[in-house]
């Protein structure tokens, strides 16, 4: 009787005893299992003319589950030498069949599906990790390119690399507290821009939130750059429910304030790639936060300040959103404002201007100075929109909070310059974001511009367009922009008249 290893590699076994040639050979056990006595049963060869048919494919394996050919499997991989011996089979020809289909022990089946698994760079091990991670169903799978697609352009404008649309996706297929994360934040803005369903979010929150929760309490949590990665994310999706709870709470915004501070005290080592991307996008949500509430800057990055000889657009970009938070910090501190400290940080928003790459100047510009309508300033890629969009925002802030006499007619014509000054430059923020729509978060820092300022505007149509410009930003981002759509309307003495005939649909730019 044929042993068992020459029996599951359809090889020709001598029978020798004690063991056969090719087991001595080898140097293997050479185990043989009692005999099996197979009955044919004689069935009847016609079938039902409405037979319905399974389709099966060319090779099919039929595992064989007894315990002895388990053990005797794992006994013979476990005393593998990693000396690859080829040992020719012989070919099999009593049966047709023979060639499609085998009997295997469990232990060679997943040998043999590793092996059909890496001809697609796919391990069984990481093949049923994807099964069970939330991307495996269809609604899963569609939202993770919707993340890709649509969110993930709210972290990666000024990455070089796209660490939330390309690294985290797949870190994600291996860890479901960020994977839902993800998730949660892809179907809160598909419902707000779109059909689709609200609750599927708080579903997946949920399931973040169960694995989350625990690991705060975790030191070695501090470390983690998934963690922090869900972190970010899930404060993007708290910003987007203002409009539903009614208040920030600002939960996750501490969460990732917290992280980052205790892991810059007891991790000196340099942080990693995704991890300074993590960085960036907490300090952009400080951005939105401190501008939101005027209040200070409470989020310090100090080893992450670009490089000033950097010629990388991507890191002038950067050094725009790093100056933005420097003037914030100024402006809305608690220290007494220092005239130095402000012509300081004047020259360097004007350096920025002066010395930026050419990359930033402008594909094509039209002034528009006509009523009604914003500049036209088409650039090239995300990080040119959005580094002139945070260095406009932190020249804005300087120009209404430059140092004025304080009475005389001095007094009187410094405050009409600085208001049309403002008014440019608000005018100048909305235009790049208009002219960019392809660029989200462009939209968002028009926005706060006119949140902040929007009530210097004294022209009708100039305000029609700066509501219009909430309203455009609420339906393609999902932004609630309702309380800043009312306090405008009340600054500008608009009646509920004046207001419903201003509603038209944005226009396509």
């Amino acid at each position: 009787m044929s042993c068992e290893r020459c029996r599951e590699r359809h090889t020709k076994c001598d029978d020798r005893q004690p063991r056969c040639s090719r087991c001595e050979k080898a140097g293997r056990q050479c185990k043989r299992t009692s005999k099996r006595s197979l009955r044919v049963a004689v069935r009847p060869t016609g079938f039902a003319v409405h037979q319905t048919w399974v389709p099966v494919p060319p090779r099919v394996d039929f595992v064989d589950e007894s315990a002895a050919l388990v053990s005797s499997e794992t006994s013979w991989r476990d005393c593998e030498t990693g000396r690859p011996e080829r040992e020719h089979a012989e070919s099999v020809t009593s049966t047709g069949t023979a060639a499609g289909i085998s009997l295997r022990s469990p232990a060679s089946a997943a040998a043999q599906n590793d092996e059909n698994a890496n001809l697609f760079g796919v391990s069984d091990e990481a093949f049923q990790q994807q099964v069970q991670s939330p991307f495996a169903t269809r609604q899963g799978a569609d939202l993770m390119r919707y993340f890709v697609d649509h969110c993930a352009c709210f972290f990666d404008f000024s990455d070089s690399r796209r660490h939330f649309a390309c690294d985290v996706p797949q870190r994600a297929r291996r860890n479901g507290m960020l994977a839902n994360a993800m998730l949660a934040l892809a179907a809160r803005h598909r419902s707000r821009t779109r059909h689709y369903d609200s609750y599927i979010s708080d579903r997946y929150y949920h399931e973040c939130l169960q694995a989350l929760i625990p690991r705060l309490g975790d030191f070695a949590a501090i470390k983690d750059d998934e963690l922090l990665a869900a972190v970010v994310i899930l404060r993007l999706l708290e910003e987007m429910d203002v409009s539903i709870v009614g208040s920030d709470p600002q939960g996750h915004l501490m969460g990732t304030q917290a992280i980052i501070t205790a892991s810059q005290i007891q991790s000196p080592s340099p942080v990693t790639s995704l991890r300074k991307a993590c960085y960036w996008g907490a300090f952009r949500q400080e951005i939105f936060m401190s501008l939101t509430f005027q209040r200070p800057f409470k989020l310090r990055l100090p080893n992450l300040a670009p490089s000033v000889s950097s010629a990388d657009d991507w890191e002038w970009s950067l050094k725009a959103t790093y100056l933005c938070g420097k003037v914030q910090e100024f402006v809305f501190g608690d220290d007494v404002a220092n005239a130095d400290e402000y012509h300081r940080l004047t020259r360097e928003v004007g350096a920025w201007k002066m010395e930026r790459p050419t990359g930033f100047d402008p594909m094509y510009q039209d002034s528009c100075e006509e009523a009604g309508s914003f500049p036209e300033i088409r650039l090239h890629m995300d990080c040119h929109v959005m580094g002139w969009q945070y260095i406009s925002m932190a020249h804005l802030l300087l120009i209404v909070h430059q140092p004025l006499p304080r009475v005389g007619p001095r007094h009187k014509e410094a405050l009409q310059r600085m208001e049309e000054a403002a008014i440019a430059e608000v005018k100048t923020i909305c235009g790049v974001a208009m002219s960019n729509s392809q660029t989200a978060p462009a939209q968002l820092v028009a926005c706060m511009a006119i949140t902040l300022f929007g009530d210097r505007f004294v022209s009708r149509s100039e305000q029609a367009l700066l509501r219009e410009m909430l309203i455009r930003t609420e339906k393609s981002t999902g932004w609630p922009t309702l309380s800043a759509q009312q306090q405008l309307e009340r600054c500008w003495h608009w009646d509920m008249r004046t207001s419903s005939s201003s509603i038209r649909e944005p226009s396509s730019v």
